[in-house]
Formats: C-alpha cells, structure tokens, sequence
C-alpha cells in the first residue's frame, strides 16, 4: 500500500520538542502542520500564535495548514458563514505579511473545521458553506488587491454523511471545495505511521473535489497531536503543499 506525504496537527503551539514527538511517530519529519485560526482577538494557544511558532515551523521546513476554527456555528445561515469567514481572513492576513503570501504564490488552502459530533459541534449546512466559502475567496481578494485568494476546504469526519451531502449540493450551487481532509481512525491510540487505507480515507458519498488529507489518529502525546498524511493517489505537491504557508523565519 501506498503512503502519503507526512503531516501533524495540534491544539497547541508547535515547539522543537513536539516536532520531534511528531517525527518519531510518523517516522520521518512532518512537511505540514495544522494549526487554528478563528480571529485576530482570539485568546488561547489552541489559536495559532504566530510569534512563537513561526520561527520553529520556518526553521524546520514544515509548512502551516490553516484550519478555521467556528466549530459551533457550522450548522448556521449564510450571514454567520459571512461574518466567520471574515473574521477568519482578518486573522490569516494579520498573521502572514501579504509579501510573503503572495511570494508564495498567493493562493492558500483553508480548512473548515467541522466536527458533525454533536449539537455543540455540527455537521455542515449548505447556507453556512455557502457564506462561508464565498466571503473566503472574495474577502480576501478585496483586502489584498487580489494578491491573495483563499480557497475554501472542509475537514470532517469520513461517515458525517450530512456535511458530505450539504457539499456536494453547494457544489452543485457553484460554490466551490477546493479539496477535503478526512477523519477517521482505524486504531485510536496507535500513533504511528499507516500506508493510506481508502476504506478508512474516503467518504461513502461521491465528492466533486478531492479528498487531499487523511487524518488517521487523533490524541497522541497527552491528547496534543494527530497524525495525517497526504491522499498519495493526488499530485499532492501541486494540490496541497504549493498551497500550504511557510511561516518567515523572523530573522
């Protein structure tokens, strides 16, 4: 079997010491790294915080995956969609300098982060996509004079069969995924690296995008970090790593 391109998320800032927890679980460095990105204001280390980890990330090659982080709201209207989404962008372009954003290429994948779990934490509704994921590209066009779009991306649960469909549907609208990360854990509490497993990786329901991320273990290391890898049966350098951020060094 195949295996993809190595990965990690985490709820809390990414330090030399959890890179290296990291790599000895997977086997190899990880190229990418999801962190949170909600608001400019948001407290917390669950939120990204640019001033410690982009030095560490830098330093280590590894790339930042951006996930929006308004787990609650995800069932919502189109205008909570809107306003979350500006907030998110808000957020991002206060992180990054535009200079390095648009060196880079000027376009980047952002993940929604939608759980499907529970009232607190629900599946997708296609009005709150749809504020969602068209406020991304457009706000962030606007604030940048077009130097930087963000594309629209979700992240759930492989059998949250709801946010899948209301997806799909919002793709049938013309509002566009730029590409999912699946969730779901053959056995929890491994932590280690696995070849790519389409059973566990793919949604039961046909999607018009691709699946680029499969996040095969969650709450390793004192429920700090879970393990992903890239889908290898993508060109995963073109659809996901050239869309991904390189933290400056802050030298």
């Amino acid at each position: 079997m195949a295996r993809g391109l190595p990965g990690a998320d985490s709820s809390a800032p990414v330090t030399p010491e959890l890179i290296q927890v990291a790599t000895n679980m997977l086997g190899q460095k990880p190229v990418f790294w999801g962190r949170y990105f909600k608001s400019p204001t948001a407290p917390g280390d669950v939120e990204y915080r640019h001033k410690l980890e982009d030095p560490v990330l830098a330093h280590a090659n590894i790339k930042v995956l951006p996930i929006a982080r308004q787990t609650p709201n995800v069932a919502g209207n189109k205008a909570q969609g809107t306003t979350d989404a500006q907030l998110n962008v808000a957020d991002i372009l206060a992180t990054f300098p535009q200079r390095l954003l648009a060196a880079q290429g000027g376009q980047f994948l952002v993940f929604l982060d939608v759980e499907g779990v529970s009232a607190q934490a629900p599946s997708l509704s296609v009005a709150y996509y749809t504020g969602w994921a068209q406020t991304l590209i457009a706000f962030s066009r606007s604030q940048t004079n077009n130097a930087v779009t963000l594309l629209p991306c979700v992240y759930a649960r492989q059998l949250d069969n709801v946010t899948w469909h209301a997806l799909v549907a919002a793709h049938a609208n013309g509002v566009p995924c730029n590409g999912a990360w699946v969730a779901r854990y053959p056995k929890v509490g491994a932590c280690i690296a696995r070849d790519f497993n389409s059973r566990f990786a793919i949604p039961p329901v046909t999607l018009p995008f691709h699946v680029l991320i499969w996040q095969y273990d969650e709450n390793c290391h004192n429920d700090v970090i879970d393990l992903d890898q890239a889908n290898p049966n993508i060109n995963a350098n073109a659809e996901l790593m050239s869309k991904l951020i390189l933290p400056p060094s802050g030298n």
